[in-house]
């Protein structure tokens, strides 16, 4: 995880609740998932050192109803590089008409910062209401070198943007943020490094054997 991934989440966590009328209020959610295998971690065997990969970006709603998606999507350059950004062109809701859409189709990508700017999905209906969940669409990553056994949040959906990003309620039009789940990439080897694994598993082995005579 890098430091600026680091810093995002502290101030997630910071920001994670917002009090409305004097009670706490349960925010919408990001999360990411990968394709393959349904979870925010994927690693070996799914995967290798040379993968593609995809993550879906899902939104959660809690209480509230959401008719607007505006996110940054950060990520780990040195274990990933994104290749392409697919907006969902329609993303059905229950009633007549009532869709998620992007506003300005594309989203900008840049392999230099771990950053992906423009991402939106938003509805001129009523929105998505609490207690649903919709994948809005994904992002097809390439894995570009060897990744530690131990879990950190290599991609992540933020608000980075100020000014530009935010989670609209219907109820008033306003940014009322939004809590956010990262996914990670795990315990991938380089070629070379499983090499020398198995070289030295079979090493291992032959002394063994060498011992018993």
């Amino acid at each position: 995880m890098t430091k600026k991934m680091r810093t995002f989440a502290v101030t997630v966590a910071a920001a994670g609740l917002v009090l409305a009328a004097g009670a706490a209020q349960a925010l919408p959610s990001i999360s990411i998932i990968w394709q393959a295998n349904g979870t925010a971690t994927i690693g070996t065997p799914t995967i290798t050192g040379s993968s593609t990969i995809v993550a879906d970006i899902v939104l959660t709603t809690d209480v509230q109803t959401i008719n607007g998606v505006f996110v940054s999507i950060e990520f780990d350059t040195t274990e990933l590089t994104a290749n392409s950004v697919k907006e969902l062109n329609s993303v059905n809701l229950p009633g007549m008409g009532n869709q998620f859409a992007p506003i300005l189709a594309g989203a900008t990508i840049n392999n230099s910062l771990g950053l992906i700017e423009g991402f939106d999905q938003a509805s001129l209906a009523t929105g998505l209401v609490g207690g649903n969940t919709r994948t809005l669409g994904s992002v097809t990553f390439h894995v570009v070198s060897s990744v530690l056994p131990a879990a950190d949040i290599d991609v992540i959906a933020s608000l980075q943007n100020t000014g530009v990003d935010g989670i609209i309620e219907a109820a008033g039009g306003t940014n009322i943020g939004g809590t956010f789940t990262g996914a990670s990439v795990t315990g991938v080897p380089e070629p070379t490094t499983a090499l020398l694994v198995i070289a030295g598993l079979a090493g291992l082995g032959y002394a063994g054997r060498r011992s018993l005579r």
